[in-house]
Parts: C-alpha cells; structure tokens; sequence
C-alpha cells in the first residue's frame, strides 16, 4: 500500500491533528497579538533602550513553545500511537477490524500493547535517546574517512538528515512493538523497543534513503509556507503602521512569528503523518526477515548509555513476567 493510500485510508487521524494544531496555531496567535500590545506599551512607556518589549516577546515565544510540547506530550501522543496502530493493520491486513471507528480501535491498541499512552511515551523516549545516541557514533565512525576531499561536507549533511529524521525513526520503531504485539509475541514492549533499535542500526542505510527525501520535502513545505503566510501577514503590517514606524517594527516581529506558528502547526498537522507514514514503511520493508544480530546488540551496548539502560530495563520487565 502506497504511502498516500495510507495517508488517505487514515483520514481520520489526520482530521483529528489539523483540528487540534489549528486551535493551537489560533491560541497561540491571538496570545501573541495579547503579548505584542503589551510589549508595544511598553515600548511607547519606557523607550528603546529599556528591551522591555524584547523581553516581553521572548517570554511569549517561549511559552507557545512549551505549550507546543504539553500538547504533543500529554494530548497528541495517545493519537500518533494510535495512528500507527491504524498503519501497522493497514499494512499487515489491508483494513481495520469492523465494528470500530479508526480512533476506537487505534486508542484500544495502545491500551492494549502498552497499557497507558504514558508507557508508550516512556518507552518511545527511551528509543529516541538510543537512536541519537547510535546515530552520533555512526557519523562518528565515517568520519575515519575525512581525509578523503568532500567528505566532511557529506558527512556533515547526512548527520543533518540523520538529525531531522530521528523523530520520525523512533516511531518507526513503536510500529515493530505494535506488529511483535500483534503477533503475540511473548515479550514486554521494552524487550521489543531495544530489539527493534538493534534492527535499525541493521539496515539504516535502506533507511537513510527514505530520510533523505523526507527531509528535503521537510525543507520545501517549510520554507514555501513561511513565504506564503509571511507575505500577506507583512502586506497587513504595513497598512496598519503606514504612519507609525514604531508599530512596524513590532508588527514586523509579529509577523515572523505567526508565520512560524502557522507554518508549523500545518506541518505537524498533515506534513508529520505522511513522513511518518513513509519511514514506518521503510523500517518495516527494510528488517523483513531479519532478526536482531547479537554481535551488532553487544556493540551498541558498548556504544550507547541510552541503549544499555534500554536494554537493562527490557531485562527487568522479562524477569518480571517470567517469575
């Protein structure tokens, strides 16, 4: 199944984050405008040389930032994992069981393979720390080649696309807990996380082909949406502070940051799933067949903290269950 069909197929979700993200992106914009009259009053109050309204609007990034990350941690995780479920079936099965809706049946997967989204998101960071951490040594080994002339400029690039992409890697890891799952596999989630790390550093370079182009799509939206939100926000700029340039300069700050905000709200709301979609397809193609090499097991062992402690807590839960 393509990855558009997939896409398609699970509108549902889709649905779900564009209605979440575009009442973000219209919080955090109307919050913005609230934190910009503040900081322009106090502007006109105490001057240039008093950075009151630089303040202001540092204050006010960062806290639509951290409301970007509550939102993603404690009411869009139990959706992207129950997403993936809706994915993994799609794949595996070509439909969703009937009787449910997408959402049920994706909301009782997670429940059911991992118990909370809580645990999901434990062990989802756990990943997340041990693939950095393996595609840190990685760049590391190629950088042995250096000598060679262009290298480093390579190598600099695949460390970036190996970067942007590592969202989208772990998640592609969670799909392998979800299938052991369905399988019904005799393993925790942690046994299965910490194998489906080994499978990954086994065949990232088939995978590596599928970030490349993911994250150049990743650079066009961006960049594309950015200019295509900023131009019409900077045109409305410009007639309200015709006869004030100090207002334009306020306004002009403003209009990078609402251009970011939408920009990224519409990227995580549809850009996100499809690259999602993309690389749980990749993984799962590229370790059919394979099972986890012990050799390369023990080396990220001796490579990755972030893996041992993975690892020892996939050790842990299995004694649990076995005693």
């Amino acid at each position: 199944m393509s990855v558009m069909n997939l896409f398609k197929r699970t509108m549902p979700f889709i649905f779900a984050r564009i209605l979440i993200y575009a009442a973000f992106a219209v919080g955090g914009l109307i919050f913005l405008g609230i934190m910009v009259g503040i900081g322009f009053l106090l502007f006109k109050m105490f001057g240039e040389s008093s950075g009151a309204f630089l303040f202001v609007m540092l204050i006010a990034f960062g806290v639509v930032y951290g409301s970007l990350k509550f939102l993603e941690r404690y009411v869009l995780y139990m959706v992207k994992v129950a997403h993936i479920s809706v994915i993994i079936e799609l794949l595996n099965n070509g439909k969703v069981p009937e009787g449910k809706g997408q959402i049920e049946y994706g909301k009782d997967q997670v429940k059911n393979n991992f118990g909370s989204a809580n645990v999901a998101f434990a062990v989802d960071q756990m990943i997340h720390g041990a693939v950095r951490q393996i595609q840190s040594w990685t760049m590391r080994v190629g950088e042995f080649f250096s000598f060679i002339p262009g290298s480093k400029n390579i190598i600099g690039f695949l460390n970036a696309v190996m970067s942007i992409s590592l969202n989208y890697i772990d998640e592609a890891i969670v799909s392998y807990i979800i299938v052991r799952k369905n399988e019904k596999r005799e393993e925790t989630v942690w046994k299965s996380a910490a194998d489906g790390v080994v499978l990954y550093a086994q065949s990232w370079k088939s995978i590596i082909k599928t970030s490349l182009g993911s994250v150049v799509f990743i650079y066009a939206f961006n960049i594309i949406m950015f200019i295509l939100f900023a131009l019409p926000l900077m045109f409305i700029s410009k007639l309200l502070s015709e006869n004030n340039p100090g207002l334009g300069s306020v306004l002009g700050l403003l209009v990078i940051i609402g251009a970011y905000v939408l920009t990224t709200a519409l990227k995580r709301a549809i850009i996100d799933p499809i690259v999602t979609i993309s690389m749980i397809r990749s993984y799962q193609s590229s370790i059919k067949g394979l099972e986890p090499a012990m050799d390369l097991q023990e080396k990220l062992l001796g490579v990755s903290s972030k893996f041992k402690r993975l690892f020892k807590k996939s050790e842990e839960e299995e004694k649990k269950v076995t005693a």
